[in-house]
């Protein structure tokens, strides 16, 4: 089953981070496959509206819908949902390892017949994209603190 997993250590309490995090508005500025803000309810059992895009702008936006398995403000945020086959169960969580610093961790694991065809260079490159939305995630709890 691939799974693509990155933590970054944030200058900042968790609240600061869970503040980004809740703001639906902030998405696509650091996470780097959504064309737009997600639509929905931020609660367990909530549905999201996420709108992927990998390439060019010309190519439109696959929506794909997410149900919010878990939703625990400060510590956990988790979502299943997938298209095209690929099922994608995606877990951010927030934790203090030392003080003034928080732990953001996301990972996804994926499954479903469709998952087979991530791996080699497109493992890679989600590999990356994951670990740059960490470091955008990061700069943008950092700034708004500032």
């Amino acid at each position: 089953m691939p799974t693509v997993q990155h933590a970054i250590d944030v200058a900042a309490p968790p609240e600061d981070c869970w503040r980004v995090f809740a703001d639906l508005s902030t998405w696509p500025r650091w996470f780097p496959f959504l064309r737009s803000a997600p639509v929905g309810d931020l609660r367990p059992g909530g549905r999201l509206q996420l709108a992927f895009g990998a390439g060019p702008a010309s190519i439109p936006a696959m929506p794909v819908r997410v149900t919010l398995a878990e939703w625990e403000p400060l510590k956990r945020a988790r979502w299943t949902g997938g298209a095209l086959g690929i099922k994608g169960d995606h877990v951010f969580e927030f934790a203090v390892n030392i003080p003034g610093l928080t732990r953001v961790t996301s990972r996804e694991c994926f499954s479903g017949l469709g998952s087979r065809l991530i791996a080699g260079p497109l493992l890679q490159r989600l590999d990356g994209e994951v670990h740059e939305s960490m470091a955008r995630f990061k700069a943008l709890v950092e700034a708004t603190r500032a």
